[in-house]
């Protein structure tokens, strides 16, 4: 099947089967500048990025429905009804939502060995077979444990899905689009969690099942097409295949053209004289690293340190509550009696997040990703404690009736800060800051850590309310995303724009390459006044 479609794509350049050489004395000084002004320019090719980005991250689209299954159809479970194939109680609805998380913490190590071994692409086509048979096992389970299993396995795609796809969208971008794309990701899972949130209650139990099914049979009808990304072609020595991906991607007709797109591309991945990390793409045999090699890598101090700030992130992304709000987002409002149906106020909320993290694609390469970081953590910090201080009074006996829309407006602002930039960036930041031969490991280390994170809050969450109230819960979920903030401002570099040469030096604390930045722009200023 991938002959055949690097057939469709590219019968009308017939490329040679051979090498890319790249010359060692061409100066690296000059590749990273030539690459960094052919990026500054609009490429005819960039419409197939989003393209493909857009098509690859349909498997989030998956992974949405995922978690906008347990936020629509939890509390018909609990209540019953002639079309519920089964009654739950509400422990055992708990471990419906802790389940998919458990299958999460699996996912990632399986996605990261399907990618290295068999490529991102095959990777994210496989993942659909969870998709398909965990959605098919809802859809006829008529026994607790059915639903189990089946929660199980879709937990399994969601981690392959969330391992992979930083991998494909950051390997495919250039990088003026790769923070757009890298947002996708999470776009992706909103537009998902909507979708299904806005079906769910007016559809049958069996009809909303059927129809998330003919989800991940869309992305394989859709991303089939594409090609394997050229970073790891070239990785596994397949570099001819690689130059005709890389024409498709860039829109390239020129044989040469694209032998030295590919050039420049490489060398601006793999070259860093001031980092260790740099031998990791340096395998002109395409031999495959043991998971040993790997972990050494991850140790290297730049990868060591871009590790510790994407947990950092992810951590904070968990500890906001946004994933435990989320799943009991019918349930709370009910509790809150906000005055208007719960199903409408999920879907306004899902419906605010969805426009939010879509901003967030829309302004990440103009703003910047520490600035639309630090204005997330900031407005998250202030809408938690704000949900704090109105629960705390409720549980205090003081009548709050005046105010029982004030939870509704709260967690739609909440959603507006988190999804700038919290909610979305994290992602992002795998494709930006890892090495090819390592962002699976990352991904699946970064993963795991979310999803025993995700299990923890989510089983904590109602236990920690009841012993101290909801509002000690949320004053909690408040300092979280304050000691976020604090870590933005500290610790985080500006990936904006730069190569991964460039964002490697910023790791290891130089401050040479931002003198070059600084001294290519004022170049590239000049030259267009001239």
């Amino acid at each position: 099947m991938r002959g055949a479609v690097c057939q469709y794509h590219v019968k009308a350049i017939d490329f040679p089967q051979r090498d890319i050489d790249v010359p060692n004395e061409f100066p690296k000084s000059k590749i990273a500048s030539a690459y960094s002004a052919r990026e500054s320019n609009p490429r005819k090719g960039r419409w197939r990025q989003w393209l493909a980005c857009i098509s690859a991250t349909l498997s989030m689209v998956a992974v949405g429905t995922v978690y906008g299954w347990t936020t629509t159809s939890l509390s018909r479970l609990m209540e019953g009804g002639e079309d519920i194939p089964v009654k739950v109680t509400e422990d055992q609805s708990s471990w419906i939502v802790s389940l998919t998380v458990i299958g999460s913490m699996i996912g990632p190590f399986l996605g990261a060995w399907m990618a290295d071994r068999f490529g991102r692409k095959r990777c994210l086509l496989y993942s659909s077979a969870f998709y398909i048979v965990g959605w098919t096992s809802v859809l006829f389970a008529s026994t607790v444990e059915a639903l189990y299993v089946s929660r199980l396995i879709l937990g399994v795609g969601v981690g392959v899905s969330y391992t992979t796809n930083p991998m494909y969208v950051s390997e495919v971008a250039d990088i003026g689009l790769r923070g757009a794309l890298g947002t996708l990701i999470a776009v992706n899972v909103f537009t998902g969690s909507l979708l299904t949130c806005s079906i769910g209650p007016w559809v049958s139990y069996r009809s909303l099942a059927a129809i998330l099914l003919s989800i991940p049979i869309l992305f394989i009808a859709t991303f089939v097409w594409f090609p394997e990304t050229p970073h790891f072609l070239v990785s596994r020595g397949r570099r001819a295949e690689a130059t005709r991906s890389i024409a498709f991607f860039k829109g390239i007709t020129d044989r040469e053209e694209a032998r030295r797109e590919l050039e420049l591309a490489l060398r601006s991945v793999s070259t860093d004289a001031h980092s260790d990390s740099a031998a990791v793409n340096r395998d002109p045999k395409g031999t495959r690293r043991t998971w040993s090699e790997k972990l050494k890598l991850i140790l290297v101090p730049n990868n060591k340190r871009a590790l510790c700030i994407v947990l950092a992130l992810i951590a904070a992304q968990q500890l906001s509550g946004n994933f435990s709000t989320m799943q009991y987002l019918e349930v709370l409002f009910k509790k809150a009696e906000v005055g208007i149906d719960s199903n409408i106020a999920t879907i306004v909320v899902l419906a605010v997040g969805f426009v939010s993290s879509s901003l967030a694609t829309a302004t990440v390469e103009g703003a910047g990703r520490r600035p639309l970081l630090i204005a997330s953590t900031l407005g998250s910090t202030v809408t938690l404690a704000t949900l704090a201080i109105y629960l705390m009074l409720d549980e205090q006996g003081i009548d709050v009736s005046a105010m029982n829309l004030l939870p509704v407006i709260d967690v739609i602002v909440f959603q507006v800060t988190y999804q700038i930039g919290l909610g979305t960036l994290p992602n992002a930041l795998i494709g930006e800051l890892f090495p090819t031969e390592v962002k699976g490991l990352a991904g699946a280390i970064i993963t795991v850590f979310d999803g025993i994170l995700g299990f923890a809050v989510s089983k904590l969450y109602q236990v920690i309310g009841d012993l101290l109230g909801s509002h000690a819960v949320y004053y909690f979920f408040a300092a979280s995303t304050l000691f976020a903030l604090l870590l933005v401002v500290t610790f985080l570099p500006e990936t904006k724009g730069r190569t991964f040469r460039e964002i490697q030096e910023l790791l290891g604390g130089s401050k040479r390459v931002v003198k070059e930045v600084c001294t290519r722009k004022t170049q590239t200023i000049e030259d267009g006044s001239a």
